[in-house]
């Protein structure tokens, strides 16, 4: 996973322009009411904070991401913006719970709505991953996942391969299929 930090300097650049549409659909899903507390795992670079805050300014943010340099370019957007509600913390996604979680932001929470983009395909024993997930959200939290695939998983491991190592434009290479799913959790 250490090349994300590498991919972390030209991500938003070669990226962005694909999922835009899909990361304002994740926006929509989630339902941002005022003062929801939310959590953007495998936050990457920060690009969804550009679409949660200005759907909703009163939303408690927390990004959360395996990548160092990942975490650095999000917190230069965070600082960018003068965003005050938004809280990173590094972590592994298949280790997190309200205890860790708790000792990495100080305070015993959970969350109103989750949104994980590009990031649950990339990360080992993702099944557990959002098991610990759903013990996260408060009653009648969300969960909202977008992710793409490629037909075949060895193809997909060499795209995203070939991506991190390439500043290159490619999406119009490459056709990746991409869908959003949502995830009413009730009591």
């Amino acid at each position: 996973m250490k090349w994300y930090d590498v991919f972390s300097n030209f991500y938003d650049n070669s990226l962005e322009k694909l999922y835009f549409s899909s990361r304002k659909r994740a926006i929509e899903l989630l339902d941002l009411r005022d003062h929801l507390t939310v959590m953007d795992l495998a936050c990457g670079t920060g690009a969804n904070f550009t679409h949660i805050l200005p759907a909703n300014n009163t939303i408690m943010l927390y990004g959360t991401d395996y990548s160092p340099g990942m975490l650095n370019k999000a917190q230069n957007l965070i600082k960018k913006n003068q965003w005050d509600n938004v809280k990173l913390f590094q972590a592994d996604a298949r280790t997190l719970s309200t205890e860790s979680i708790e000792k990495y932001i100080g305070k015993k929470i959970k969350f109103d709505g989750i949104l994980c983009v590009l990031g649950l395909s990339v990360v080992p024993q993702w099944e557990i991953v959002l098991d610990n997930l759903i013990e996260l959200l408060n009653d009648n939290g969300k969960i909202v996942i977008v992710d793409v695939y490629a037909e075949k998983r060895t193809f997909h491991k060499w795209l995203i391969e070939k991506i991190a190592k390439s500043t290159e434009k490619f999406g119009k290479h490459w056709k990746l299929k991409q869908r959003i799913f949502i995830r009413n959790i009730c009591p």
